[in-house]
């Protein structure tokens, strides 16, 4: 099934609290207001400091910021830090890997999917996604995102 790792999931929910707020945040201010694991999100947020997506300042009134704004970051770029490169299914990128690739029923199909999934966490901005956050009551046709109709 494709799943998000946990690193990838807390990455994208760091970010989005950054993206809210205009003051640094300390690691343990963060992991407790999700109930994360500090040490967890401490060395996630290391990692987004060395990919260049948050700038981290140290004393009293230090902690995480974006270091871009979030218009600027996309969901793909935050998988790329923290999980492989998306792929539904190898022959995507890859036709060689199947071995049946030559008959294989149901190729195109899985090929269009993950192009739409492709296009949607190449177009999905931190934004977007802090923007979907702030509502209060979500409903899913006033949502900034695209219901992907698969048949």
């Amino acid at each position: 099934m494709l799943k998000l790792s946990k690193k990838t999931d807390y990455a994208i929910i760091l970010l989005a609290h950054l993206g809210e707020v205009n003051v640094p945040v300390s690691a343990q201010k963060v992991s407790e207001h999700y109930q994360l694991p500090y040490p967890m999100v401490a060395n996630i947020l290391k990692l987004l400091v060395t990919s260049g997506l948050i700038k981290s300042t140290r004393g009293q009134r230090g902690g995480y910021v974006l270091a871009r704004p979030a218009e600027n970051i996309i969901l793909s770029e935050i998988i790329k830090v923290t999980d492989n490169p998306f792929t539904l299914v190898e022959c995507v990128h890859d036709e060689e890997l199947c071995k049946i690739q030559k008959c294989c029923p149901t190729k195109r199909t899985l090929i269009a999917l993950h192009m739409k999934i492709q296009q949607f966490i190449e177009e999905t901005t931190l934004a977007a996604i802090v923007k979907d956050a702030k509502l209060i009551k979500p409903n899913v046709e006033d949502s900034t995102y695209e219901i992907a109709n698969l048949s």
